[in-house]
């Protein structure tokens, strides 16, 4: 038997192909729905088992009672440090790793409406009316004063899984949140009133969408839970507000564009109880006569800056320096090996934004340098870097710590301070040395002047405060078994901070 010829073999195969009909296309689109909806079963399984996984852990977590410790704000700067344990913490990876959604995107409407049942309110930017303040103390909870980020609801979203109910006791804390690091803050509501501090905190990782929940149960067990509920014998808002008003300063705010503004101290609180401010000291600015010594300084080389750490403090860089790149511009390291640093920073452009600079340990067994002996150093130092349009600058802050000190300095264009333009300033304690200084160093001819005879005077911004500032109450932080604070601060959950426009007199929140 002979085998078939080959070219009749392939007509054979192409009189099939043509007489067998192609698949139906609904019959496509069954097996693909059918495909999709076991994907999707799998993957809600998946979720299941991590969800009671980290209920689990978190159950654990509580029961064994892992504590954190804080540092209190309202703590003076001299306090000796509190050691800070570890949190609980629960992390979970989102189903299939699809990464959390970005500051800037939009929340699904699903994650919206689920996220709902956590706040206490839902979200909508208000300004309170001038009657309001006039209303004695309600026990009523405040209304946010602006709507909540993605990231925000996102993480409301997956406090509500890990929580469950117990997550209503909790409303984001915009104040101690970083959105761009993806932590955002909460803060318990306790007597329908909140903690100032937050006391849990969620974790979202920009790469991955993993998301971590820590808890800080030392903030809530503050003898807080235990008060009860009766406001009796609180002050009412009215005279809250006064008393917040008194700290009440003109000064020019804005990045890009400076504008008078009267704003209140942002760390200082009113008692509920006696109707006295609490860190009092804290919203008054010491002035310092200054002398800046030159124009603004613009670096374009390595060797530029060499020549500049040589003049100005007497630092001599024998080698090249490691020139990197970062989201801030540009910076010139130089490290020798045996613990001895230094570090310039500039824009893009070349404008010098500061130093820092370490020291080997040698020279921690030098004499201790005091508060004032330090300050004075930061401002010789300062001043080398100032521009000659610079004479007068306020101390908005010292922060110290066991090795060093950090100064704040804001300066001043005829007599009021320009917020946004600060100059820090870090000082070794052990040594003197100067080991941080960065700012803004251009000049600020720019800045409007002739608005200040337009201004409104500091009692017709007193009446605006009393008329429009959105106090709440809130528990302070107290050290464990003493009594707590109840305290008025203004809300803190607007993007900007409160302030009265001093030339119309438009309320910012």
């Amino acid at each position: 038997m002979s085998l078939p010829d080959e070219n009749h073999v392939i007509e054979l195969l192409k009189q099939v192909r043509q007489e067998s009909n192609p698949p139906r296309q609904v019959w496509k689109q069954m097996g693909k729905e059918r495909l999709i909806r076991e994907a999707y079963r799998m993957q809600q399984a998946a979720m299941v088992k991590r969800v009671v996984a980290g209920a689990g852990s978190l159950a654990a977590a509580v029961f064994m009672g892992v504590w954190l410790s804080y540092d209190s704000p309202l703590k003076p700067s001299m306090d000796t440090q509190t050691t800070i344990s570890t949190p609980a913490v629960i992390t979970t990876t989102p189903p299939l790793a699809i990464p959390s959604l970005p500051v800037e995107s939009k929340a699904k409407p699903a994650e919206k409406l689920e996220a709902a049942t956590v706040t206490r309110e839902a979200p909508q930017p208000q300004t309170l009316a001038p009657e309001a303040a006039t209303n004695p103390l309600d026990t009523s909870q405040p209304t946010p004063t602006r709507e909540k980020s993605p990231m925000e609801v996102q993480a409301e979203t997956y406090l509500l899984k890990k929580l469950g109910a117990q997550s209503k006791q909790y409303e984001v804390d915009h104040v101690h949140s970083n959105l761009a690091q993806g932590e955002v803050a909460f803060r318990k509501i306790i007597n329908g009133i909140p903690l100032q501090e937050n006391s849990v905190m969620v974790r979202i990782s920009p790469k991955t969408g993993e998301m971590t929940l820590l808890l800080y149960p030392d903030l809530e067990d503050s003898g807080v839970a235990s008060q009860s509920t009766n406001r009796d014998g609180t002050i009412d808002k009215v005279k809250a507000a006064q008393q917040l008003g008194s700290t009440l300063r003109l000064v020019y705010a804005g990045k890009k564009q400076p504008e008078l503004q009267y704003v209140v101290a942002s760390d200082v609180y009113v008692n509920a109880k006696t109707g006295k401010l609490i860190g009092q000291e804290r919203a008054e600015k010491k002035s310092v006569a200054v002398s800046g010594q030159g124009k603004p300084i613009v670096l374009k080389t390595s060797d530029e800056v060499a020549e500049l750490l040589e003049r100005k403090l007497d630092i001599k860089m024998e080698q090249k320096a490691f020139i990197g790149v970062n989201r801030h511009g540009i910076s010139y390291s130089w490290n020798d090996g045996q613990g001895n640093g230094v570090s310039v920073e500039t824009t893009d452009d070349g404008a010098f934004l500061g130093f820092s600079q370490m020291a080997a340990d040698g020279r921690k067994n030098e004499r201790e340098t005091t508060y004032e002996q330090a300050k004075a150093l930061a401002i010789a130092h300062l001043e080398k870097f100032l521009p000659t349009d610079v004479r007068e600058l306020s101390l908005e802050a010292s922060q110290e710590s066991p090795s060093t000190i950090q100064f704040t300095f804001a300066p001043k264009v005829n007599g009021i301070p320009v917020m946004d333009h600060p100059y820090k300033v870090s000082v070794e304690l052990a040594s003197g040395l100067v080991t941080e200084l960065i700012g803004n160093f251009s000049d600020l001819s720019w800045i409007q002047t002739d608005q200040i005879a337009k201004t409104l005077s500091k009692e017709e911004a007193l009446v605006l405060f009393v008329q429009h500032a959105p106090l709440e109450l809130v528990y302070l932080p107290a050290e464990k078994g003493a009594e707590p604070v109840l305290a008025f601060q203004i809300r803190r959950d607007s993007e900007k901070p409160w302030a009265i426009e001093a030339t119309t007199g438009k309320v910012i929140n």
